[in-house]
């Protein structure tokens, strides 16, 4: 019997359609936060962290503008390093809940150091405290989901700023309607290709690697392995890996690698002939023609923005599939909460 978490990773793609409407319905809302805004500033912890990762970089690509991203836990702890730093900032706030006592904490913290803020906030719970307390609050109940760990709702969030970054820009959104109309036959491949690949692995030790804008996405890749299969796992840039941590990848390895453009395939395949040497696994994610000696993820041509979401479904559904094999619960892994509120 597949478990609510397998529902919300598979099946995904329909909440995503159900967010690009709420923003194409919002685009001149949202357009209007950003104006006389000189700072943008993202905001959070835990997940929606890592898709502030991901959206600072999408944000500062496209717009060719500095962007800045902090822990919401750093601002809380470290409260006098973050003051007299910005000027007119837009903080971009997402949070699941809207109840993380940290986000709350931290946006407090920034509201007062910055009389002159603005708040966009990105929840998924109904009437939580962080809408109440921003200025442009997004709400997107379809996204929630019943079991404990966050995919859906990542994704969804991570797709929000992609979607913000394209509106700043006055892009089209031709590639998503790509994506939807192939989304099913992407998601059933991408879930055939996790249960085949965590068949094969035993008590491996997994690494994810990626780079640019796909960055946060990849380490939101390994947290979702951490929390649902409670099996420690790292991350880290995908050249940066050369630089030490190359050591670990020993036989029954995994390293999953979400190759980020044609452009960088030869930089990648060096580093893959490294890995491939020592007799550790590689998953390459991403690419349309096969590389030898790996296992080959391929799937349709993407930006490299679509191909970081794509990726973080990938692990979701390895870290579901290998939680199972390993007799856990993955709509409720051990003692984790949805939220933090203490």
């Amino acid at each position: 019997m597949d478990h609510q978490s397998y529902q919300e990773i598979r099946f995904g793609y329909q909440s995503m359609k159900q967010t690009v409407d709420y923003m194409l319905k919002n685009k001149e809302w949202i357009y209007a936060s950003f104006l006389d805004r000189n700072d943008i500033v993202f905001l959070g912890c835990g997940a929606s962290y890592w898709a502030s990762v991901c959206g600072a970089a999408i944000m500062q690509k496209k717009l060719g503008k500095k962007i800045i991203c902090i822990k919401a836990a750093d601002v809380v702890m470290s409260e006098d390093n973050y003051k007299y730093l910005y000027d007119s900032p837009l903080f971009i706030v997402p949070s699941r809940s809207g109840q993380s006592k940290e986000t709350l904490l931290a946006t407090e913290i920034m509201k007062k150091a910055y009389p002159d803020h603005r708040i966009l906030s990105i929840t998924m719970f109904e009437d939580n405290p962080l809408m109440k307390m921003s200025d442009v609050p997004l709400y997107l109940p379809w996204s929630e989901e019943i079991s404990v760990c966050s995919t859906r709702s990542f994704n969804n969030i991570y797709l929000v700023m992609y979607l913000m970054a394209m509106i700043l820009k006055g892009e089209e959104l031709v590639e998503l309607d790509r994506f939807f109309a192939m989304a099913e036959t992407v998601y059933r491949r991408l879930d055939e290709q996790a249960r085949m690949i965590v068949e094969k692995m035993e008590n491996p030790r997994i690494t994810t690697l990626g780079a640019g804008v796909q960055y946060g996405a990849v380490i939101a890749g390994a947290y979702i392995l951490v929390e649902m299969a409670q099996w420690l796992s790292s991350f880290y840039q995908t050249l940066e890996f050369r630089h030490g941590p190359i050591v670990t990848a020993k036989e029954g390895s995994w390293i999953f690698l979400s190759s980020l453009n044609e452009e960088n395939a030869d930089l990648e395949n060096g580093l893959i002939r490294e890995i491939v040497a020592q007799k550790a696994n590689v998953v390459l994610f991403g690419r349309h023609q096969d590389v030898p000696d790996v296992v080959n993820v391929n799937i349709p041509e993407f930006s490299d923005e679509l191909r970081g979401s794509l990726f973080t479904t990938f692990m979701q559904l390895i870290a579901y599939h290998f939680s199972l094999k390993l007799g856990l619960n993955p709509d409720k892994p051990g003692e984790l909460n949805r939220y933090i509120t203490y």
